[in-house]
């Protein structure tokens, strides 16, 4: 079992590590502090007495190996937290009022994929929580954006564009996301919560079995949205956007 969770998370690492991304903000002042769009994270630690739903004592391994059970808050005051003992491991969204949804449920025998298979938090939006999930060793995934008061699912995306990368700054501060139209015909850039979409037109074909990791790098300044990506032949391309052009909304 210590092989197969060292084979996994060295694939999961190449996966989730193609795509660089950087804003103008951060550039100019590194200790910028997100607000509202951005990911308002609180680590708690577990208190002793909810060790029983974050430990197991059958298997030792599991409890190096799974999911932290720390406590992430966000703006509406609303929490998600993983727990696990012997027999089970979930994911619980408790709102304000004390209310608890379970989110995502795995399989012990999965405890060491977590990371791939279960619910991943991506971004805290004003409109809801995007998650990443359903991850093979080589992708794509899964996007789903999860109502931060009641758990119940507000849409689902394949696998988005540049949406995140392991090391450096794992934060996505863009307040859109990025995805190919069902053709690939069209990059659609989506704002989740102002309910606006741009349609660009894309002209390379690319035949990757997961196209989107052809794209290496996204960047943002001045509303120009900068793509760099790499052609079926390894030729670097660059593709550049105009945020305010409204020939592109649909």
């Amino acid at each position: 079992m210590k092989i197969k969770i060292f084979i996994c998370l060295f694939l999961s690492f190449i996966y989730f590590s193609a795509c660089n991304y950087s804003h103008e903000a951060e550039r100019k002042n590194v200790a910028v502090i997100q607000t509202n769009t951005s990911i308002q994270k609180s680590r708690v630690k577990v208190s002793p007495k909810d060790r029983t739903n974050c430990f197991c004592d059958k298997d030792t391994l599991m409890n190096g190996a799974t999911v932290s059970c720390d406590t992430t808050q966000f703006s509406n005051q609303s929490t998600i937290y993983w727990q696990y003992n012997c027999d089970k491991i979930w994911l619980t969204l408790e709102n304000k009022k004390k209310e608890k949804f379970i989110l995502d449920t795995v399989a012990l025998e999965y405890y060491g994929y977590t990371y791939r298979l279960s619910y991943h938090l991506i971004k805290e939006f004003k409109s809801g929580l995007l998650f990443r999930s359903g991850c093979p060793a080589n992708g794509p995934c899964i996007y789903t954006l999860i109502d931060k008061y009641n758990g119940k699912i507000l849409d689902e995306f394949n696998q988005l564009i540049c949406i995140e990368k392991l090391y450096d700054n794992p934060r996505y501060n863009f307040n859109f996301i990025v995805y190919f139209s069902a053709n690939q015909k069209h990059l659609i850039i989506e704002y989740l919560d102002k309910k606006k979409r741009l349609k660009i037109p894309f002209q390379d074909r690319l035949t990757a079995t997961v196209p989107e990791q052809q794209f290496e790098e996204m960047t943002l300044e001045n509303d120009i949205l900068t793509l760099k990506y790499s052609s079926d032949r390894n030729v670097a391309k660059i593709l550049r956007i105009s945020l305010n052009d409204k020939t592109h909304l649909f």
